[in-house]
């Protein structure tokens, strides 16, 4: 179905233009010509090239096509939904890509299963490489965007505080422990570490179309409450994928939390006993994602995961605008909650 102005043909066009765009990016960097700056780039740009050639062909390896669209679709939709053109806000797809593929990479550094090491020149420069991708070349692509300064300062202000939100969000993924987290503390970290990004690009889409400072402030909580829909689907992928990278990382996700809720006290103490020699057993990882996919626990979960629900889609429907668009950002909310237990919708 392509009704509208922005449906599935002509979102799939869209995302194939962002993909060259970032392939003409990849290609002018290799040549130190894309950062706003003087020529003689060459050290850092073939860097920072290399960096996100990398990143796209992981995101194919590992089947992750879905999420970059999406990543991709969502500041084009917003500003379709202000304007009713989604064009224009292709700049604000390239800086959500630049921002995940940066984040990514820190992310397995400080702490997930399988991280790279941190030793040696050559990882400190893959680190120096990610903090250029995802902090200093959004802002020269920024600085050169043909647009007023006040958008520009507020674009600026946007990439600034997702960044900000999101090592807020992993500090407290670091740090808390499954016996003490609580479904607030976990929702918390999460609308940090996943929330912040897509309410960066939301917000992003909607301050270059000229929204007033209460839609924007609409379109950023429509983000976050959009990632962290997507972060809870994530957690469900990695143990439906037998992967258990969350359990492997000692990680208290909030399927893990809406469990220890359940159980009593006996049931917890085992429970936390199998989380914590999962970190280091492959029969206790599997064992522990047992008890967490089972069907009652999946029913439970989906009714505690219905107000976050409601809430991006009430957001969606306070907000409005251009109708075509507006139905396609509410079908991104569907298609994430079909990946989630006990909420069997189609995926989009």
């Amino acid at each position: 179905m392509d009704e509208g102005a922005f449906g599935r043909a002509a979102q799939e066009r869209a995302i194939a233009e962002v993909e060259a765009e970032m392939a003409r990016l990849c290609e002018l960097l290799a040549e130190g010509l894309a950062m706003g700056v003087d020529e003689g780039r060459e050290m850092v740009g073939g860097a920072m090239s290399e960096f996100l050639v990398e990143f796209f062909d992981l995101a194919r390896a590992e089947g992750s096509r879905p999420g970059v669209k999406a990543m991709i679709t969502l500041p084009l939709l917003v500003h379709g939904a202000e304007t009713g053109e989604p064009g224009p806000a292709m700049p604000v797809a390239v800086l959500h890509l630049l921002w995940w593929a940066s984040a990514r990479y820190l992310h397995d550094l400080t702490g997930a299963a399988g991280a790279p090491s941190p030793g040696g020149a050559a990882a400190g420069g893959r680190v120096l490489t990610a903090l250029a991708v995802g902090g200093q070349l959004p802002g020269r692509l920024i600085a050169g965007l043909p647009a007023g300064a006040a958008v520009r300062a507020a674009l600026a202000d946007e990439l600034s505080r997702s960044w900000v939100d999101a090592v807020d969000g992993r500090l407290r993924d670091l740090t808390e422990r499954a016996p003490n987290a609580t479904p607030e503390s976990v929702l918390r970290g999460y609308e940090g570490r996943a929330g912040a990004p897509y309410a960066m690009a939301a917000a992003s889409a909607a301050r270059l179309a000229g929204a007033v400072d209460h839609r924007v402030a609409g379109w950023r909580a429509y983000g976050r409450a959009l990632g962290v829909l997507r972060r809870l689907a994530d957690d469900q992928r990695d143990l439906a994928s037998g992967r258990y990278e969350d359990l492997a990382a000692g990680t208290a996700t909030f399927l893990l939390v809406h469990l220890l809720g359940e159980l009593p006290p006996a049931r917890r103490r085992e429970a936390l006993a199998l989380h914590a020699s999962a970190r280091h057993s492959a029969s206790a990882r599997a064992e522990m994602a047992s008890w967490m996919l089972d069907e009652e626990v999946a029913e439970s979960y989906a009714v505690s995961l219905a107000p976050l629900i409601d809430r991006a889609r009430g957001l969606l429907d306070m907000l409005g605008g251009d109708p075509g668009c507006v139905r396609e950002l509410h079908r991104v909310v569907d298609g994430t909650v079909g990946h989630l237990p006990g909420l069997p919708l189609a995926a989009a």
